[in-house]
This record gives structure tokens, C-alpha cells and sequence, in this order.
């Protein structure tokens, strides 16, 4: 007789309970992390305080003036004074053109007005001995016009004479190219040897103290800006310093492109340091707010985030803040801490987020 055997039905189940039952993982107690130490810290009441507002934007320094100096006269250069990045004030001479012919010119000019003045004086001493005639009537009318018109004829020749001399003499000075302004050369167009005419470009001249801001105002600011708002400012160059100006000039209308109103503010640069086209970040003076604050203290730099601790509830509760302006060892938060939080001040090394107060 042969032996009993399970059926496949009932030995399949048991089958897959037994293989379930050996994978299941094992289950281990993990212990609760331990709980931080409870820190003992000092705290400072958050307040309202009047605080001064502004309104942040971007910009770029332009040169107060420039100009790309003419020659304003034909001629070959003979010298030239200035190279880039040299300092100029109004006045100094850039470079020397030939002036042999305008010299020429003045001399001829001068001759010319010689002769009219000696032709004039014989002229008017005929006039005077032709209107003693006239009015004793030994002279014609005829004759006394015609004598009369001579005199006004070699009158108008003196002046013409006198004009040409004061054309010859511009182009005698205008042999030497001038800097129209105080200022620095940024490019230097023409060589010795060179020959140039009037529209000739001899140097490009840049004033650079002071500088214009240029400014740009989204539309939804424009009300907050005037003539005279005092302005502080930041270049990547000198990141830790602030420079200051005020508004003085304000674009009629706003860009159509971009919906933003270009404002300019002018700001002093005695030590040039300061170059057009540097990069600037611009806060705008609106006066004072009143705004929750909290002590420089309290604060704790992580790169770009400012962040704070405060007591809640007896524990330690961390925050990020997005801070306002500084004055007299506090800060001005906008976003973070409202009147009545208690934050630590000072932060020491043992303060974390989430640790119990003593």
C-alpha cells in the first residue's frame, strides 16, 4: 500500500506561508534620539522703532560729460599731449596742428585791415571838408551823396577787414586742440603726422567727477522718487563701502518696453575712483517707518541668509529674516520677527534650533 500524501491544493499554501514567514526582516527597537541639552540664554524683547526706509535698485555710473573733441581745423598734427587714462583740465592743449598757413592767413588778414583803416581815415577827412561844402552850398547835392557813399563804402571795408582778421585768428588758435571740460582721456584718436579736417575726431574727453547714477524706477515707485532724495550706493569693486548722492534729474516718461522711469543722481568722485559703467546697487532714502527691530547681536550670517533664534514656548525656535536698514545697533526686520518675540541676543555656540530653555 503505498503512503499518504498531501494534496498539491493544500501543500502550496503551507508551502508559501513558510517562505513568507523566513523573509520577513527582523524587527529592532531603535532607541529615540537623545534630547538635546537644555541651554541656558539671554533674550531681548522685540520692539517698534522709527527706522529709515528705502527703496533698493539697480544702476550704472555714466561720465557727467563727454566728448569726442573735434579738430575744427585742417592741417597735419604735428604734436599730440595725452594718452589714455591721463587727467585734463579744461583748456589743455591735446594736440598741435600745423598753423604755417593759418599763420599766413593772419598775417594777410592783418595787412588787409591796414590798408581799409588808411583808406577809411582819407575817406572820412573827405567827408568832413565835403559837409562844410555842402552846407556853405558850393557843393551839389549829387556830389556830396557820391562823396558820402565813398565814406560808407570804405567804412564797411574797415569792418570786413576786421572780421577777416578775426577769422584768421580762430584758425591760428585753432591749430591747437583744446579739452573743452575737466576730465579723463579715454581714447586718443590721432597721431603725429596725421592730417586732419574740422569734423576730425582728435580724443574722446570724459568728466568723471562728479558721476551721474543712472537709476531705474519700476512704475510702481515712480511716486516715491524726487529732485533731491539722497541716494546710497555699492560697486562690486569696493563692496564695503557706501557711496552717496542725491537725485537731480528725472526722465520725462517711462520706457515702453520695460514700464520703468530712468531717474539720474549725481555723485561726488574727488578720488576717481569711481569709473563710468560700474555696476551699481542703489538705495533710495524714503525717511523713517516704524518696524519691529532686533540688536546686530541677535543676528547670525550664513553667506546671503541672515538668521535669528527666538524663545518659543521654552524652546529654541530658529528663523530666517529678510532684514531692513541698520541704525544704531539694530535692524530693521521686514520679514521674521513681529513686536513682543523674545530673541537671544547674544548667539552663543551652545544655541540650537529646537533645544529647551532653561
Amino acid at each position: 500500500m503505498r503512503p499518504l500524501l498531501p494534496s498539491t491544493r493544500s501543500f502550496v499554501p503551507v508551502l508559501l506561508f513558510l517562505l513568507a514567514a523566513g523573509c520577513r526582516p527582523k524587527v529592532v527597537d531603535e532607541a529615540p534620539p537623545p534630547a538635546l541639552p537644555a541651554v541656558s540664554v539671554t533674550t531681548t524683547t522685540v520692539v517698534d522703532r522709527a527706522m529709515p526706509r528705502f527703496l533698493v535698485l539697480t544702476g550704472s555710473l555714466t561720465p557727467n560729460e563727454s566728448s569726442d573733441v573735434a579738430a575744427n581745423a585742417n592741417g597735419a598734427v604735428l604734436d599730440t599731449f595725452v594718452e589714455r587714462g591721463s587727467m585734463v583740465d579744461k583748456g589743455f592743449v591735446l594736440a598741435r596742428l600745423d598753423a604755417r598757413n593759418a599763420a599766413l592767413g593772419a598775417a594777410e588778414a592783418s595787412a588787409a585791415l591796414g590798408q581799409a583803416k588808411a583808406q577809411l581815415e582819407v575817406a572820412q577827412t573827405e567827408c568832413a571838408r565835403v559837409e562844410k561844402l555842402y552846407q556853405a552850398g558850393a557843393l551839389s547835392g549829387l556830389e556830396y551823396d557820391k562823396q558820402h557813399g565813398a565814406c560808407t563804402t570804405a567804412l564797411w571795408a574797415a569792418k570786413t577787414a576786421e572780421a577777416r582778421v578775426a577769422t584768421a585768428s580762430k584758425g591760428l588758435m585753432d591749430a591747437s586742440v583744446r579739452a573743452p571740460f575737466a576730465g579723463m582721456i579715454a581714447e586718443r584718436y590721432v597721431t603725429a603726422g596725421e592730417y586732419v579736417q574740422p569734423s576730425s575726431k582728435v580724443a574722446r574727453v570724459v568728466a568723471i567727477d562728479p558721476l551721474r547714477l543712472e537709476i531705474i524706477v519700476p512704475e510702481a515707485s515712480v511716486s516715491l522718487v524726487k529732485v533731491g532724495l539722497a541716494v546710497e550706493f555699492t560697486v562690486a569693486t569696493f563692496p564695503k563701502e557706501v557711496f552717496k548722492g542725491s537725485i537731480r534729474y528725472i526722465g520725462p516718461s517711462l520706457q515702453v518696453g520695460s514700464r520703468s522711469l530712468m531717474v539720474e543722481a549725481v555723485a561726488p568722485n574727488a578720488d576717481k575712483r569711481l569709473r563710468p559703467g560700474m555696476f551699481a546697487t542703489a538705495r533710495l532714502a524714503l525717511g523713517d517707518v516704524e518696524a519691529p527691530v532686533v540688536p546686530t547681536n541677535a543676528i547670525v550670517v550664513d553667506g546671503n541668509l541672515r538668521r535669528a533664534f527666538f524663545v518659543v514656548e521654552g524652546r529654541i525656535e530658529e528663523r530666517l529674516l529678510r532684514l531692513g536698514a541698520e541704525r544704531d545697533g539694530v535692524f530693521a526686520v521686514d520679514e521674521g520677527a513681529k513686536k513682543g518675540d523674545k530673541v537671544v541676543a547674544p548667539v552663543t555656540p551652545d544655541v540650537r534650533d529646537g533645544a529647551k530653555v532653561k
